[in-house]
Protein backbone atom coordinates (compact mmCIF):
# COMPACT_ATOMS: atom_id res chain seq x y z
CA UNK A 1 0.00 0.00 0.00
CA UNK A 2 1.65 3.34 -0.84
CA UNK A 3 2.16 6.01 1.45
CA UNK A 4 2.09 9.77 1.60
CA UNK A 5 5.28 10.40 3.53
CA UNK A 6 6.88 13.83 4.78
CA UNK A 7 11.08 13.42 5.53
CA UNK A 8 11.98 16.04 7.39
CA UNK A 9 15.74 17.19 6.80
CA UNK A 10 18.17 19.85 7.15
CA UNK A 11 18.42 22.05 3.82
CA UNK A 12 21.97 21.50 2.46
CA UNK A 13 23.41 22.71 -0.34
CA UNK A 14 24.21 18.94 -2.14
CA UNK A 15 23.09 15.80 -1.00
CA UNK A 16 25.93 13.09 0.13
CA UNK A 17 25.21 9.56 0.53
CA UNK A 18 23.69 9.78 4.00
CA UNK A 19 20.04 9.10 4.96
CA UNK A 20 18.84 12.66 3.88
CA UNK A 21 19.24 10.85 -0.03
CA UNK A 22 19.12 7.05 0.60
CA UNK A 23 15.79 7.03 2.81
CA UNK A 24 13.86 9.60 0.89
CA UNK A 25 14.54 7.97 -1.90
CA UNK A 26 14.08 4.15 -0.89
CA UNK A 27 10.61 5.19 -0.21
CA UNK A 28 9.89 6.77 -3.52
CA UNK A 29 11.18 3.81 -5.14
CA UNK A 30 8.99 1.35 -3.23
CA UNK A 31 6.11 3.93 -4.97
CA UNK A 32 5.24 6.11 -2.14
CA UNK A 33 4.50 9.83 -2.35
CA UNK A 34 7.31 11.40 -0.85
CA UNK A 35 8.02 15.30 0.37
CA UNK A 36 10.92 16.20 1.37
CA UNK A 37 10.44 19.39 4.19
CA UNK A 38 13.05 21.47 5.79
CA UNK A 39 12.63 20.86 9.53
CA UNK A 40 13.98 24.39 10.02
CA UNK A 41 10.85 25.67 8.99
CA UNK A 42 8.08 24.21 10.75
CA UNK A 43 5.92 26.39 12.33
CA UNK A 44 2.10 26.87 13.21
CA UNK A 45 -0.30 28.79 11.45
CA UNK A 46 -3.21 29.11 12.35
CA UNK A 47 -3.46 26.03 14.68
CA UNK A 48 -1.98 23.73 11.86
CA UNK A 49 1.28 22.84 11.52
CA UNK A 50 3.55 24.33 8.55
CA UNK A 51 6.66 23.65 6.71
CA UNK A 52 8.57 24.64 3.53
CA UNK A 53 8.28 20.96 1.44
CA UNK A 54 9.04 20.00 -2.18
CA UNK A 55 7.13 16.61 -3.93
CA UNK A 56 10.49 13.75 -4.93
CA UNK A 57 10.01 13.19 -8.85
CA UNK A 58 13.30 11.14 -8.69
CA UNK A 59 15.91 9.91 -6.44
CA UNK A 60 18.40 11.71 -4.85
CA UNK A 61 21.89 10.72 -5.98
CA UNK A 62 25.21 12.05 -4.36
CA UNK A 63 26.08 15.58 -5.63
CA UNK A 64 22.64 16.68 -6.56
CA UNK A 65 21.50 19.87 -5.85
CA UNK A 66 18.75 20.25 -2.88
CA UNK A 67 15.89 20.83 -4.63
CA UNK A 68 14.23 24.09 -4.47
CA UNK A 69 11.43 23.96 -2.03
CA UNK A 70 8.60 25.30 -4.02
CA UNK A 71 6.14 24.94 -1.23
CA UNK A 72 6.12 27.18 1.56
CA UNK A 73 4.46 27.16 4.70
CA UNK A 74 2.41 24.04 3.44
CA UNK A 75 0.48 21.86 5.52
CA UNK A 76 2.86 19.59 7.73
CA UNK A 77 -0.17 17.39 8.32
CA UNK A 78 -1.57 16.37 5.22
CA UNK A 79 0.56 12.93 5.71
CA UNK A 80 -0.14 9.17 6.74
CA UNK A 81 3.54 9.18 7.69
CA UNK A 82 6.57 11.51 9.30
CA UNK A 83 10.36 10.42 9.37
CA UNK A 84 12.73 12.49 10.90
CA UNK A 85 15.75 12.72 9.76
CA UNK A 86 17.74 15.76 10.84
CA UNK A 87 18.15 17.07 14.61
CA UNK A 88 16.85 20.45 16.10
CA UNK A 89 18.77 23.59 16.02
CA UNK A 90 20.37 23.94 19.36
CA UNK A 91 19.59 27.16 19.52
CA UNK A 92 15.95 26.40 19.41
CA UNK A 93 15.67 23.15 20.68
CA UNK A 94 12.90 23.56 23.23
CA UNK A 95 10.60 25.11 20.32
CA UNK A 96 11.16 22.72 17.45
CA UNK A 97 10.50 19.66 19.37
CA UNK A 98 7.33 21.48 21.16
CA UNK A 99 6.51 21.57 17.19
CA UNK A 100 7.43 18.13 16.61
CA UNK A 101 5.88 16.96 19.76
CA UNK A 102 1.96 19.21 17.79
CA UNK A 103 2.81 17.67 14.49
CA UNK A 104 3.13 14.02 16.30
CA UNK A 105 0.19 14.56 17.89
CA UNK A 106 -1.73 14.59 14.57
CA UNK A 107 0.34 12.25 12.21
CA UNK A 108 2.41 9.39 13.09
CA UNK A 109 5.88 9.41 12.84
CA UNK A 110 8.17 7.01 12.68
CA UNK A 111 10.28 7.50 15.83
CA UNK A 112 7.57 9.48 18.52
CA UNK A 113 8.60 13.08 19.36
CA UNK A 114 8.80 12.42 22.74
CA UNK A 115 11.37 9.10 21.72
CA UNK A 116 13.45 11.66 19.42
CA UNK A 117 13.86 14.21 22.69
CA UNK A 118 13.87 11.66 25.68
CA UNK A 119 15.61 8.57 24.22
CA UNK A 120 18.26 9.83 22.06
CA UNK A 121 20.62 10.82 25.29
CA UNK A 122 23.39 8.66 26.86
CA UNK A 123 21.18 9.77 30.35
CA UNK A 124 18.47 7.61 29.08
CA UNK A 125 19.73 4.46 27.76
CA UNK A 126 18.82 3.00 31.21
CA UNK A 127 15.34 3.13 30.52
CA UNK A 128 15.45 0.65 28.10
CA UNK A 129 18.30 -1.53 27.88
CA UNK A 130 18.65 -3.74 30.57
CA UNK A 131 20.80 -2.75 33.30
CA UNK A 132 23.24 -5.96 32.46
CA UNK A 133 23.94 -5.03 29.69
CA UNK A 134 24.96 -1.35 30.25
CA UNK A 135 28.43 -0.62 31.60
CA UNK A 136 28.64 0.95 34.83
CA UNK A 137 27.73 4.35 33.48
CA UNK A 138 27.20 7.08 36.03
CA UNK A 139 25.23 11.19 35.14
CA UNK A 140 26.08 14.03 36.79
CA UNK A 141 27.33 17.88 36.71
CA UNK A 142 29.52 17.31 39.90
CA UNK A 143 32.87 17.52 39.76
CA UNK A 144 33.84 16.44 43.10
CA UNK A 145 31.65 13.08 42.81
CA UNK A 146 32.79 12.14 39.27
CA UNK A 147 37.25 12.68 40.14
CA UNK A 148 36.28 10.52 43.42
CA UNK A 149 35.02 7.98 41.24
CA UNK A 150 37.78 8.15 38.68
CA UNK A 151 40.35 8.06 41.56
CA UNK A 152 38.95 5.84 44.06
CA UNK A 153 40.33 2.32 41.56
CA UNK A 154 43.49 2.81 39.54
CA UNK A 155 42.34 -0.33 37.64
CA UNK A 156 39.58 0.94 36.42
CA UNK A 157 39.01 2.89 33.15
CA UNK A 158 36.34 5.45 32.09
CA UNK A 159 35.33 7.24 28.81
CA UNK A 160 34.24 10.39 29.81
CA UNK A 161 30.80 12.13 26.70
CA UNK A 162 28.77 14.70 27.03
CA UNK A 163 25.42 13.49 27.06
CA UNK A 164 23.88 15.10 24.19
CA UNK A 165 26.27 15.23 21.34
CA UNK A 166 27.83 12.91 18.69
CA UNK A 167 30.52 12.07 15.93
CA UNK A 168 32.73 11.59 18.59
CA UNK A 169 32.77 15.31 20.30
CA UNK A 170 34.12 16.26 23.59
CA UNK A 171 34.81 12.23 23.87
CA UNK A 172 37.92 11.63 26.15
CA UNK A 173 39.44 8.20 27.91
CA UNK A 174 39.96 8.56 31.92
CA UNK A 175 41.74 6.77 34.59
CA UNK A 176 43.07 7.71 38.36
CA UNK A 177 46.60 7.80 36.13
CA UNK A 178 45.77 10.24 33.78
CA UNK A 179 47.15 13.42 34.75
CA UNK A 180 44.32 15.99 32.95
CA UNK A 181 41.83 13.80 34.34
CA UNK A 182 41.10 16.70 37.10
CA UNK A 183 41.30 19.41 34.04
CA UNK A 184 38.60 16.93 31.41
CA UNK A 185 36.27 16.64 34.70
CA UNK A 186 36.48 19.99 35.49
CA UNK A 187 35.53 20.79 31.68
CA UNK A 188 32.82 18.25 31.06
CA UNK A 189 31.11 19.55 34.15
CA UNK A 190 31.35 23.33 32.86
CA UNK A 191 34.31 24.55 34.44
CA UNK A 192 31.88 26.07 37.73
CA UNK A 193 34.80 26.91 40.23
CA UNK A 194 36.80 28.93 37.30
CA UNK A 195 33.88 30.41 35.99
CA UNK A 196 32.50 31.77 39.37
CA UNK A 197 35.81 32.87 39.95
CA UNK A 198 36.10 35.15 37.42
CA UNK A 199 32.53 36.13 37.19
CA UNK A 200 30.65 35.60 40.03
CA UNK A 201 27.17 32.85 40.68
CA UNK A 202 25.44 36.10 40.96
CA UNK A 203 26.54 37.47 37.46
CA UNK A 204 26.51 34.30 35.63
CA UNK A 205 23.87 31.76 37.57
CA UNK A 206 23.99 28.11 37.68
CA UNK A 207 27.49 27.07 35.64
CA UNK A 208 27.59 22.97 36.30
CA UNK A 209 27.06 21.23 33.09
CA UNK A 210 26.00 17.67 33.26
CA UNK A 211 28.46 14.82 31.92
CA UNK A 212 28.41 10.61 31.37
CA UNK A 213 30.51 9.08 33.03
CA UNK A 214 30.95 5.27 31.29
CA UNK A 215 33.31 2.34 32.30
CA UNK A 216 35.60 1.52 29.44
CA UNK A 217 34.43 -1.84 27.99
CA UNK A 218 38.24 -3.38 26.61
CA UNK A 219 36.51 -5.90 24.23
CA UNK A 220 35.25 -2.40 22.54
CA UNK A 221 38.35 -2.40 20.32
CA UNK A 222 37.72 -5.83 18.47
CA UNK A 223 34.09 -6.16 18.91
CA UNK A 224 32.03 -2.39 18.38
CA UNK A 225 29.41 -2.49 15.58
CA UNK A 226 26.42 -0.12 14.39
CA UNK A 227 23.69 -2.10 14.02
CA UNK A 228 20.85 -0.80 12.26
CA UNK A 229 17.55 -2.05 13.82
CA UNK A 230 14.02 -1.47 11.47
CA UNK A 231 10.94 -2.25 13.65
CA UNK A 232 12.88 -5.34 15.76
CA UNK A 233 15.05 -6.36 12.84
CA UNK A 234 18.56 -5.88 12.05
CA UNK A 235 18.72 -4.60 8.94
CA UNK A 236 22.18 -3.82 8.49
CA UNK A 237 24.88 -1.83 9.33
CA UNK A 238 28.97 -2.10 10.26
CA UNK A 239 31.97 -3.22 12.09
CA UNK A 240 34.12 -0.41 13.37
CA UNK A 241 37.96 0.05 13.92
CA UNK A 242 39.40 1.85 16.19
CA UNK A 243 42.80 4.04 15.73
CA UNK A 244 46.01 2.70 17.27
CA UNK A 245 46.09 5.90 19.40
CA UNK A 246 42.37 6.75 19.73
CA UNK A 247 39.55 5.36 22.21
CA UNK A 248 37.33 6.56 19.20
CA UNK A 249 35.99 4.50 16.62
CA UNK A 250 33.38 6.98 14.64
CA UNK A 251 33.49 6.65 11.04
CA UNK A 252 33.06 10.50 10.43
CA UNK A 253 36.45 11.17 12.15
CA UNK A 254 38.39 8.20 9.68
CA UNK A 255 38.42 5.11 11.00
CA UNK A 256 38.28 1.83 8.85
CA UNK A 257 34.55 -0.21 8.90
CA UNK A 258 33.96 -3.19 7.11
CA UNK A 259 29.98 -5.31 6.84
CA UNK A 260 28.20 -6.25 9.75
CA UNK A 261 28.19 -10.02 10.91
CA UNK A 262 26.13 -10.43 14.16
CA UNK A 263 26.49 -13.71 16.07
CA UNK A 264 23.27 -15.88 17.09
CA UNK A 265 23.46 -14.18 20.08
CA UNK A 266 23.65 -10.81 19.09
CA UNK A 267 21.13 -10.81 16.51
CA UNK A 268 18.77 -12.26 19.07
CA UNK A 269 19.97 -9.55 21.32
CA UNK A 270 19.02 -6.90 19.09
CA UNK A 271 15.41 -8.01 18.12
CA UNK A 272 14.28 -7.99 21.92
CA UNK A 273 15.89 -5.08 22.25
CA UNK A 274 14.38 -3.98 19.09
CA UNK A 275 10.92 -4.75 20.64
CA UNK A 276 11.70 -2.74 23.44
CA UNK A 277 12.41 0.40 21.64
CA UNK A 278 9.01 0.38 19.56
CA UNK A 279 7.29 0.36 23.07
CA UNK A 280 8.74 3.52 23.19
CA UNK A 281 7.48 4.64 20.09
CA UNK A 282 11.22 3.79 18.35
CA UNK A 283 10.60 1.92 15.16
CA UNK A 284 14.26 2.96 12.95
CA UNK A 285 17.34 3.10 14.89
CA UNK A 286 21.24 2.65 15.08
CA UNK A 287 22.97 1.23 18.19
CA UNK A 288 26.34 0.88 19.28
CA UNK A 289 26.72 -2.31 20.61
CA UNK A 290 30.17 -4.07 22.21
CA UNK A 291 27.87 -7.12 22.72
CA UNK A 292 27.06 -8.04 25.47
CA UNK A 293 26.95 -3.96 26.22
CA UNK A 294 24.88 -0.99 24.13
CA UNK A 295 26.92 2.06 24.51
CA UNK A 296 24.59 4.47 22.37
CA UNK A 297 21.71 5.10 21.16
CA UNK A 298 21.12 7.05 18.00
CA UNK A 299 17.67 8.07 16.94
CA UNK A 300 17.99 11.20 15.08
CA UNK A 301 19.76 10.47 11.81
CA UNK A 302 21.56 7.01 12.38
CA UNK A 303 24.10 6.13 10.05
CA UNK A 304 24.27 2.71 8.42
CA UNK A 305 22.78 2.08 5.14
CA UNK A 306 25.24 4.26 3.78
CA UNK A 307 28.53 3.02 5.33
CA UNK A 308 26.89 -1.22 4.70
CA UNK A 309 26.40 0.07 1.21
CA UNK A 310 30.45 1.06 0.80
CA UNK A 311 31.70 -1.53 2.22
CA UNK A 312 29.83 -4.56 0.60
CA UNK A 313 28.53 -2.75 -1.95
CA UNK A 314 24.86 -3.55 -1.44
CA UNK A 315 21.96 -1.16 -1.19
CA UNK A 316 19.64 -2.47 1.40
CA UNK A 317 17.62 0.69 2.07
CA UNK A 318 14.59 -0.84 0.28
CA UNK A 319 14.73 -3.60 2.98
CA UNK A 320 15.21 -1.34 5.52
CA UNK A 321 12.37 1.21 4.74
CA UNK A 322 9.92 -1.64 4.00
CA UNK A 323 10.49 -3.65 7.36
CA UNK A 324 9.92 -0.15 9.04
CA UNK A 325 6.54 0.46 7.44
CA UNK A 326 5.50 -3.51 8.09
CA UNK A 327 6.53 -3.04 11.85
CA UNK A 328 4.37 0.50 12.01
CA UNK A 329 1.40 -1.69 10.40
CA UNK A 330 1.72 -4.87 12.81
CA UNK A 331 1.55 -2.63 15.77
CA UNK A 332 -1.82 -0.32 14.00
CA UNK A 333 0.30 3.02 13.60
CA UNK A 334 -0.62 2.77 9.95
CA UNK A 335 -3.61 1.41 8.02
Amino acid sequence: MPYKILVLVSEVAKFRLDNHSIIPSALHREGHDVHIGDIDTLSIHDSVVVCDRVRLTEEYLTGHDFPALSESYASAEDFDLVWVLAGTNPEVQADSFQLLWVLNQRVPFVNEAAALFYLNSKTTLGSVVPRENLPASYVSNDFDFLTGLVEADAERTWVLKPTNEGCGADVYFLSKTERNRAALLQSATGNAVPRYEMYSREIIGLAKRYTAVQEYIPNVRENEKRVIIAGDVPVCGFRRFHFEHDDRANVTLGTKFEGLTLTPEEDGFVRRLGKRLMEHGVFYSGIDLAYPYVMEFNLVNPGGLNYSFRATGVDQSSEAVTTVLNALRAQGRLP
